[in-house]
């Protein structure tokens, strides 16, 4: 019927610490309303962490939403079908039950008990997430052929770890009917026709139908210039990687790329272009144009000591959609990378700050912990394909949306694992024994 959040965002002396974008994104909701305030303190300013706002707003909105199925006397994943139209989230919400086996899921604080004495418990929980299709038009890029037959593209953008190589060549090999090892990636300087920058799940969705469109324009000009050079009847096509065309009327001999490059009378032909608008193909609901929103559903599974604290997440899966994925692979990696730090946020990452000074007191990783090697669960990714027509790729970012929903969806598993709610994070063993404790009515020390 409604939502309704008043958030106080501690940014240090920056501002923009909201957290409202889920609370307004994700559900079918007639009435929500928002009100969120920035407390200024004398401790350095905010800096983006992945998905600015939304780990924070989910973890929040969707506890909500568990424990409003609870009342309900629902199933969680029921409340979110009814409640949520998103096209990719409701079949991510589908497929994920599926594949994880929400079905075999147990009442909340009855999971089933481990050990000689019963201390572990094991709980499931879901959570799902938004994100947005977001784009820079100041992207370029540029492609040149050379007479070699060898092909180069140029643009300043950056690869901080992302990976934006890989999917630079594979447009550029497609276009050219080549093999991704014939095109050279040359990026990341000032002098190359300006990229967008390697941040806000905006890189490959701004610059790859530049890359697209450049590659698709030196080819026209490949096939100009070979139309004069071989005095064809008409410009001529690629097909399987050779040049074909008609001379006085009858085909030519197929002339393979690099030959056909060999004939220019130049150096090399180059074409470039600039990141256009989507071309408009929208999909449109009660909250809008759905083509600019992004899904993401997980389920997790956790284990929890209740002698200890401690908290381990056993498997997650997680179902997230980003328009075509140029790169499977980079996406799996993308989410898995994702997720793990999800878990570092919920379960390990707490930073401490000296209230007379501001500064930090663990600014190491001896003492501000995050997730290592033993703490990364097993993860199943599943890719949704959506095809929206909103460019030559048809691409969206993926860096940020699967970290929206893991911090929740380990709450929620939590609390079906032990029965009762850790409304802080990180979810520390400490934070669980007192919330234990409250639960018995124990007095507190």
């Amino acid at each position: 019927t409604a939502i309704e959040v008043k958030g106080f965002g501690f940014g240090g002396a920056g501002a923009g610490a909201g957290f409202g974008g889920p609370a307004l994104s994700m559900y079918d909701c007639p009435a929500v309303y928002v009100e969120e305030s920035d407390v200024f303190t004398h401790s350095g300013p905010l800096a983006a962490f992945r998905a600015p706002g939304h780990p924070q707003g989910a973890f929040a909105l969707e506890q909500a939403m568990d424990e409003l199925a609870e009342r309900l006397h629902v199933d969680p994943l029921a409340l979110r079908d009814k409640n949520d139209s998103h096209p990719a989230r409701r079949e991510e919400r589908k497929r994920t039950a599926a594949t994880f086996g929400w079905s075999s899921r147990t009442p909340t604080g009855q999971g089933p008990r481990l050990g000689k004495l019963g201390e572990i418990r094991r709980g499931m929980g879901l959570a799902q997430g938004c994100w947005y299709h977001l784009v820079n038009l100041e992207s370029s890029a540029e492609v040149r052929i050379h007479r070699d037959g060898s092909v180069e593209i140029l643009t300043g953008v950056q690869d901080i770890g992302g990976g934006v190589r890989t999917p630079l060549a594979q447009v550029v090999a497609e276009e050219l009917q080549l093999s991704i090892d014939k095109i050279k990636v040359t990026i990341g300087d000032t002098r190359l026709p300006p990229g967008p920058g390697s941040g806000g799940s905006v890189t490959t969705a701004s610059i790859t139908p530049a890359a697209r469109e450049a590659a698709y324009a030196a080819k026209q000009a490949l096939l100009k210039e070979l139309q004069a050079v071989l005095a064809l009847d008409q410009q001529p096509e690629l097909q399987g990687g050779n040049v074909v065309g008609v001379k006085g009327g009858k085909p030519i001999a197929p002339l393979p790329f690099a030959k056909a490059c060999a004939r220019m009378r130049r150096a090399e032909v180059l074409g470039s272009a600039t990141r256009q608008p989507d071309y408009g193909a929208t999909a449109t609901g009660k909250r809008g144009n759905f083509a600019a929103q992004l899904g993401g559903v997980q389920m997790v599974e956790v284990e929890v000591n209740t002698f200890t604290g401690v908290v381990k997440v056993l498997r997650v899966v997680a179902a997230h959609d980003c328009g075509r994925p140029v790169n499977p692979l980079l996406v799996h990696s993308q989410v898995h990378g994702g997720i793990i730090q999800g878990i570092s946020y919920a379960l390990f990452e707490e930073r401490r700050l000296d209230p007379k000074t501001g500064r930090i007191l663990n600014g190491n990783f001896e003492q501000y912990k995050i997730a290592g090697a033993l703490d990364v669960p097993k993860i199943d990714v599943i890719l949704l394909e959506e095809l929206r027509g909103r460019s030559s790729t048809d691409v969206s970012g993926i860096g940020e949306p699967a970290t929206v929903p893991t911090a929740a969806a380990i709450a929620n598993a939590v609390y079906n694992a032990i029965g009762v709610r850790i409304r802080e994070l990180p979810i520390t063993p400490a934070r669980v024994l007192a919330a234990l404790a409250s639960q018995r009515g124990d007095a507190k020390p």
